[in-house]
């Protein structure tokens, strides 16, 4: 028993020397690595290549020296810690050959740029995943929209408060025109003015869409009025009746024009433009991928603000900023560029432009891609403050990408260099020799590869699938265009206008009804049937005309169109004397020659001119020039 106690009592004092040691131990190690530390500050501070002040936020003071250094590293300076105190004396002679060592160690971690941007080569460890690209709003079509004809949905794009600024504006021009002719020519036959109404306007707006669906927007009028034509053509309007309201039309007022001019270039088209984006964006929230890209609208005549974008098919246009949803190509605002104000040339309007074009989504947590132009550094920084996030390439001549990003003989084909700075990634992949692709992304945050054959990283494969967006709608806008030969770029820039809205109903009314097929020939279809409904109103009251149903092939348009055969004396007339059912036509459909105009013959020249048309009251020969309307001559009327 004795025994044993003294071997209890040797092994509790054996136990406490070994914990004494163990706290000795542990002390003596904090105090070496809290040297080192001062150490490692005193020779960074001495170094050239010194870490700017921003660095502090991304890497902690408590950390810095950590971090700095791989983590074998870290493991060699937790070991030197047990090392007595003769052992660091001796280190500390040899003190430069262990500045060359931290200079490695720091340069081995991450990379430099050229302005002092520190880039680590490993990601940042998140415990809990960002608030960013988590979209909380119900996306797609607004829910009063679901029951939507194709024309109700165009006319919430296109709606009658745009008809009526233009309508208003093109009946001012053309009344001033005429008048200013008949001041100048009194002895001439005096013009007057039928104004354009609601329905003839949407009949107009038929015959561009329809040209458009038909590709006939390219041809002469002449031929699209051929009886072989397409019958809604004939069927909407006359050709002059065309021609005049595409000469007077206006979509602002010409009084007051120089004066807005004078601080927007963009004045004659800027309420329907303005209008247009408003509704746009009102009937449709996009998905959590956005796109902003340029469209360049093909048009070669003056304006104060043509481009010149040789990468482009047209090369020379009107350029529109524009942000789209990446999913469905949907137009969700579009920003005309004017060119240079007078202030002189403007700087970093990539970057203003994206933040006018995402300030609608602030904070919704969407991701925008974009291309080299608007993509930068501190875009990235400051959406994020937006909770919204960018993925878009970079140009290569950028201060704050390192050096060892750039174009270089010794990098393998198919290699990628990531590096990470305070929630940013920067990455760089080499497609082939003496090519790389450098990348700038908000949204990832590892270095992923995809296991392709071309090895790309996952972010420039986002970039691929998110792209195209203001590309396709671009694509999407040519094909079926409504835009005709014109001088005048307001005009022209109008048709863009008229594009969009159709294009935009399109895709709305294609959302809502999933259950069509989403193709080129449907669209196709789409645009005719609009241009169908829009026109019938103004078909109905133009059937009811007796002198226009004269013509025999506007006669056969028309009934083509409204699918009914239609009898021209039918017609619930003013008198009840009406033409006898036994009227004999020609071979034209048209009534044959009745005689010789009763009101010329009784006129102090005789004139023998002989006439189809005979006055519904006394049933005597009538020519056009003597007919007050197309039933009454001027006898009967007085």
């Amino acid at each position: 028993m004795a025994s044993q106690d003294s071997a209890m009592e040797n092994g509790e004092d054996f136990s406490k020397d070994v914990t004494t040691e163990i706290q000795e131990n542990k002390v003596t190690r904090f105090q070496s690595n809290k040297n080192l530390e001062k150490k490692f500050e005193a020779e960074v501070s001495d170094d050239d290549c010194v870490l700017d002040s921003s660095d502090d936020e991304y890497f902690p003071p408590s950390q810095a020296a950590a971090s700095d250094c791989d983590d074998t590293d870290g493991e060699i300076a937790l070991n030197n810690g047990d090392k007595d105190q003769e052992d660091e004396d001796k280190e500390s002679e040899n003190g430069e050959d262990e500045d060359e060592e931290s200079e490695v160690k720091a340069t081995a971690s991450g990379m430099t740029a050229k302005d002092g941007t520190q880039w680590a080569a490993t990601s940042p460890i998140e415990h809990q995943a960002g608030r960013y690209n988590i979209v909380r709003e119900r996306c797609g079509p607004n829910r009063n929209t679901n029951m939507l004809s194709n024309l109700d949905t165009f006319k919430l794009f296109f709606t009658p408060e745009m008809a009526d600024i233009i309508i208003r504006h093109t009946n001012k021009k053309a009344i001033s025109t005429y008048a200013n002719y008949n001041e100048k020519n009194p002895e001439k036959k005096q013009l007057e003015w039928k104004n354009l109404e609601l329905q003839e306007f949407y009949a107009f707006l038929a015959i561009l869409i329809t040209s458009g669906a038909n590709n006939s927007n390219t041809d002469n009028a002449r031929e699209m009025w051929q009886p072989y034509s397409y019958p809604l053509y004939r069927a909407a309007m006359s050709i002059n009746r065309f021609w005049n309201i595409i000469r007077f039309i206006r979509f602002d007022d010409a009084n007051t024009r120089a004066q807005r001019l004078e601080n927007d270039k963009a004045a004659p088209i800027r309420d329907i433009w303005t209008m247009l984006n408003s509704n746009l964006a009102k009937h449709y929230k996009p998905t959590e991928y956005l796109t902003i890209h340029e469209q360049l609208y093909p048009y070669r005549g003056r304006t104060r603000f043509t481009q010149y974008i040789p990468s482009k098919p047209a090369k020379y246009g009107i350029k529109v900023w524009w942000i789209c949803d990446a999913e469905n190509s949907y137009p969700l605002t579009g920003q005309l560029y004017t060119g240079k104000s007078k202030d002189g040339r403007e700087k970093n309007v990539g970057e203003r432009v994206v933040k006018d074009l995402v300030a609608p989504y602030r904070g919704s947590g969407r991701n925008i891609t974009m291309d080299n132009f608007f993509t930068t550094l501190p875009l990235a920084k400051f959406l994020l403050s937006w909770n919204l996030t960018i993925v878009g390439t970079l140009k290569k001549n950028k201060a704050y990408i390192p050096p060892a990003m750039a174009v270089s003989k010794t990098r393998e084909e198919l290699s990628t260099v990531f590096g990470f700075h305070e929630k940013v990634t920067l990455c760089s992949y080499v497609p082939k020799k003496n090519k790389v692709v450098i990348m700038l992304s908000s949204m990832h945050h590892e270095a992923k590869i995809s296991d392709s054959a071309k090895k790309k990283p996952e972010i420039i494969e986002f970039y691929n699938r998110s792209k195209a967006g203001v590309d396709t709608m671009d694509k999407l806008l040519g094909r079926y265009t409504t835009k005709r030969s014109t001088q005048r770029w307001p005009l022209a820039f109008f048709y863009n206008i008229l594009d969009i809205a159709c294009l935009a109903s399109y895709i709305l009314y294609y959302e809502n009804n999933k259950m069509i097929v989403k193709n080129s020939y449907e669209r196709r279809l789409f645009y005719r049937q609009l241009g169908r409904e829009l026109c019938i109103p103004f078909v109905e009251s133009r059937s009811n005309n007796a002198q226009i149903m004269r013509h025999f092939s506007t006669k056969v348009a028309i009934e083509s169109l409204l699918g009914r055969a239609i009898n021209p004396n039918a017609h619930q007339r003013t008198s009840s004397v009406s033409l006898t059912p036994q009227t004999q036509l020609d071979s034209t459909g048209r009534k044959k020659i009745t005689g010789v105009c009763y009101e010329c013959l009784q006129s102090e020249f005789k004139k023998r001119r002989k006439t189809r048309k005979i006055c519904l009251v006394c049933e005597n020969p009538i020519c056009q020039e003597h007919c007050i309307t197309t039933t009454t001559c001027e006898g009967c009327t007085k």
